[in-house]
C-alpha cells in the first residue's frame, strides 16, 4: 500500500506539472488582459495533434514535431488574438464567451480534419525507471523535467528582464504603466502569444504520454483553472504548485476511493481550500 500511494504521489506530480503549464497561461493572460482564456485548452489540443502531425505522418524528430507544433499554435494564437482577442480585453463575459466558442470552433475543425479515431506517440521514449519498487515511464519524467523547468524559467523572465517587469507593473497598474511608455496595447499581444505557446507545449508533450482526440483540450482547461484558482489567480509559482496539489489530490483520492470520481476528488480539495483561504494557497489575502 505504500509503494502504491508514493507511486501515486509521483504520477500526480506528472500530471500536475501539465495542468500547472496551462494554469500559468491562464494566470498570465488574465493578469495582463482579464480575460479567462478557455480556449487555452484548444490550444493545448492543436499543440497535441500537431506534434501527432509533424511527427508521424511528416517524419520530423520529436523534438523538432513539439517545437513546430509550438511555433504553429504560437501563429494561430497571435491571429486569434489580432482578429478576436483584442476586442474583449478588459470585458470577462466577452472575453470568455470567446474563448469557450473557439474551443468548439477548433475541435469541429480537427474532427473533420482527423476523425474521432484516437492518434498515439506513447512509442518515442519507452522504458521506465525502477525506484524502490516504483515503475515511472521515462517519458514521463521527462515531459515532467521539460515543465518544470519552463516554469521556472518564465519565473526568472517576469522577475529579471524588463518585459517581466513590465508585465507586472501594467498588471498592477495599467495607467500608471502606460504613462511610463509601456506598450501595453504590444505587452499583451506577447502575454496572449505566450500563453499559446505554453498551451501548444503542454499538448505536443502531452502527445507522448496519452493518445489524443478533439476534446482533450476541454478537460484539460477546466483542470488549470481548478489549479489556477487553488494557487490564487495571479502567481506564477503558485500556479505549478496548484497543479501539482491538484494532481496528487486526485491520484491519492483515487487509491482510497473509487476512480471513477476522480475528476472530484480535486475540486472536493479546491472548495476546502476556498473556504478556509478565499484568495488561493499563494494568493495575496489583500
Amino acid at each position: 500500500m505504500t509503494q502504491l500511494v508514493i507511486g501515486q504521489m509521483l504520477n500526480g506530480v506528472i500530471v500536475g506539472s501539465l495542468y500547472g503549464i496551462i494554469a500559468l497561461g491562464v494566470t498570465l493572460t488574465f493578469g495582463l488582459t482579464g480575460i479567462v482564456n478557455f480556449a487555452l485548452g484548444a490550444f493545448m489540443m492543436l499543440g497535441a495533434y500537431a506534434t501527432w502531425y509533424l511527427y508521424d505522418v511528416v517524419g520530423f524528430p520529436y523534438p523538432a514535431a513539439v517545437l513546430g507544433a509550438v511555433i504553429v499554435v504560437s501563429i494561430v494564437g497571435y491571429i486569434s488574438d489580432l482578429a478576436l482577442f483584442q476586442f474583449t480585453r478588459g470585458n470577462l463575459v466577452n472575453g470568455l464567451l470567446v474563448s469557450i466558442g473557439m474551443i468548439s470552433v477548433f475541435e469541429a475543425l480537427v474532427l473533420a480534419a482527423f476523425t474521432t479515431t484516437p492518434k498515439d506517440l506513447t512509442y518515442v521514449l519507452p522504458g521506465a525507471l525502477h525506484v524502490a519498487g516504483i515503475v515511472l515511464p521515462k517519458i514521463k519524467v521527462a515531459v515532467c523535467a521539460v515543465f518544470l523547468v519552463v516554469i521556472f524559467g518564465t519565473y526568472l523572465a517576469l522577475t529579471r528582464t524588463w518585459l517581466g517587469r513590465a508585465a507586472f507593473a501594467y498588471a498592477q497598474n495599467p495607467e500608471a504603466a502606460a504613462l511610463m511608455g509601456i506598450r501595453t496595447g504590444r505587452l499583451q499581444t506577447i502575454v496572449v502569444v505566450y500563453s499559446t505557446a505554453l498551451a501548444g507545449l503542454g499538448g505536443g508533450l502531452y502527445a507522448s504520454m496519452y493518445s489524443i482526440e478533439p476534446t482533450i483540450g476541454s478537460a484539460y482547461i477546466l483542470k488549470a483553472v481548478e489549479a489556477a484558482i487553488l494557487a490564487g489567480v495571479g502567481s506564477v509559482i503558485g500556479a505549478l504548485g496548484g497543479g501539482i496539489i491538484l494532481g496528487i489530490s486526485e491520484n491519492i483520492g483515487s487509491v482510497f476511493f473509487p476512480s471513477a470520481f476522480r475528476d472530484a476528488y480535486g475540486l472536493v480539495f479546491l472548495i476546502a481550500i476556498l473556504l478556509v483561504r478565499p484568495s488561493g494557497l499563494f494568493g495575496d489575502r489583500s
